[in-house]
């Protein structure tokens, strides 16, 4: 049973996960004592040292800046396809009946497949190709730039959560081929005069896959609910991302990490941007209680589930889009 203080955290950790690059295999476990630790207690955790440089994340601000600030026809000219790739215009997303939809816009890219990849043929859903504006290279250069950046820094925290949960290190390098890896540039404008409850930039929800690496710009708006159903803010911190446990990665440690809800209110008056990366694996992936997660008094809490049809009955439920008429 969890203590008063695990139920009650008052604030996210920040954590230095320079030793799972280029430390010693001593040094990459304490990373993951904490990793352990933040996971169990918050959901949340803070990382430096991170290796992605601080220039790559101004300019990758800059481009999402630029495009959002286009007119509305062009950018719907690359809307968002059944992938889930491209443009998605305000008053798309629905996370849960008792809220309004979501107060963003979003321009969506994933794995860079290439036309012809034989992984393409069987239509899966949410595997496609990206979408990007023809006049706007530099986007889809920055774009693809920052997404190779992360999907590395990824990688390594996936090896600190494998040494976190006492498995092999790699255990989850070969779910990442052909991954469910999503990268969402999202503007939020300022929360409007007299929206009354129910209306957020992102309504309370948990992420639905692995883990989410979130780069927040110094607005703000980010909040995460402790056991006690308070909500506690996750300030922007300079040269850092935000990591957050999704439900898989909760399913697979059989609630020992918590996948925990959080949300956005843009309260302060200004244009808000976010870039959340879902590091998700492979469509086929099978999530289930890993073999030390359980035993004589805690059987799995959770039906072996798909990776891909998880995460694609999400979107069903969530994108209008996706919905029929």
């Amino acid at each position: 049973m969890a203590s008063s203080s695990l139920r009650e955290f008052q604030s996210v950790p920040v954590i230095d996960v320079a030793p799972l690059f280029d430390g010693s295999d001593a040094a990459a476990r304490a990373v993951a004592a904490e990793i352990r630790r933040s996971a169990i207690e918050v959901g949340f955790f803070y990382v430096r040292s991170h290796n992605v440089p601080p220039q790559l994340t101004r300019d990758m601000l800059a481009a999402a800046k630029a495009f959002f600030a286009r007119p509305d026809p062009e950018k719907r000219r690359i809307q968002v396809n059944t992938a889930h790739r491209g443009y998605v215009p305000f008053a798309q997303t629905t996370l849960g009946r008792a809220y309004k939809p979501d107060l963003k816009e979003s321009l969506n890219f994933a794995f860079p497949f290439q036309a012809g990849d034989p992984y393409l043929a069987d239509g899966k859903p949410l595997i496609g190709l990206n979408q990007w504006p023809d006049d706007e290279p530099d986007l889809r250069c920055t774009a693809e730039t920052y997404y190779a950046q992360v999907f590395e820094l990824g990688q390594r925290l996936l090896e600190g959560f494998a040494l976190a949960l006492h498995i092999e290190r790699a255990f989850f390098r070969d779910l990442y081929r052909h991954p469910l890896v999503r990268a969402r540039l999202v503007h939020y404008p300022p929360q409007p005069a007299g929206a009354g409850t129910g209306q957020f930039g992102a309504a309370p929800h948990t992420d639905w896959g692995c883990i989410t690496v979130l780069w927040q710009d110094d607005v703000g708006g980010l909040e995460v609910r402790n056991r006690a159903g308070q909500w506690i803010a996750a300030p922007p911190i300079e040269d850092t991302f935000v990591i957050n446990i999704g439900d898989m990665l909760e399913r697979w440690s059989n609630d020992l990490f918590v996948s925990t809800p959080h949300r956005v209110v843009n309260e302060s008056g200004r244009e808000r941007y976010s870039i959340p990366v879902f590091y998700d694996p492979d469509f086929e992936t099978v999530v289930e209680c890993l073999p030390n997660c359980s035993g004589p008094g805690n059987p799995p809490r959770h039906p072996r589930t798909i990776a891909g049809e998880y995460i694609t009955a999400q979107y069903d439920k969530a994108y209008a889009y996706r919905q029929k008429a």
